[in-house]
């Protein structure tokens, strides 16, 4: 079963990626295809690429129809720690990174700063969540903007959120230049 998320940060997303004007954008973990649906209606013409391990036989028609050229079934971990050599404008990771352990995460980080002009992030913070359909479902890291900003060039930060019962979800929405990127954003204008 492929995974879902919060549409909470959805506008800004698209935004982003309207600024950025990717060319070529490869997702981690693109679950049911939300982010193919969010370029689908931006009018993006990008070539999209996503990396997903893969559960059944539907998935692979789910998210072509959704936009996507090409899937690589793959483990995000594994895909990362054998390496790749394709360059992207724009690698994407929305509520994912937060299933990785905290190190991994920035070993993914560092490694497409090196493979893409920029990488766009969304995760929540501090949100428990365990394994209820699959092992990759659980979450296993927390960290702020700082920690990102501390290491990286951010050129872009925001937050949203939305409450549930008694617990604040609130989501944390980074684009981060890659180490060989010169270019310079226009102001972001919601």
């Amino acid at each position: 079963m492929l995974g879902s998320s919060s549409g909470a940060f959805n506008a800004c997303v698209q935004q982003t990626v309207r600024l950025v004007q990717p060319n070529s954008i490869m997702e981690l973990g693109c679950g049911q295809g939300k982010f193919g649906e969010l370029l689908r209606q931006t009018g993006s013409a990008a070539n999209l690429t996503g990396v997903q391990k893969i559960f059944s036989g539907n998935d692979i028609a789910l998210l072509e129809g959704k936009g996507y050229r090409q899937i690589i079934d793959r483990d995000i971990l594994d895909f990362y720690r054998e390496g790749f050599d394709e360059n992207y404008d724009l690698i994407v990771a929305l509520d994912v990174i937060e299933h990785f352990l905290l190190s991994d995460v920035m070993s993914i980080i560092h490694f497409s700063l090196y493979r893409a002009n920029y990488l766009l992030l969304v995760w929540p913070s501090a949100h428990p969540q365990s394994a209820s359909n699959n092992a990759f479902d659980r979450h296993r890291a927390s960290f702020d903007l700082k920690e990102v900003s501390d290491r990286f060039d951010v050129v872009f930060y925001s937050q949203t959120g939305f409450a549930q019962m008694h617990y604040m979800h609130r989501y944390h929405i980074v684009l981060i230049r890659g180490f060989m990127n010169p270019n310079v954003l226009p102001p972001f204008i919601a």
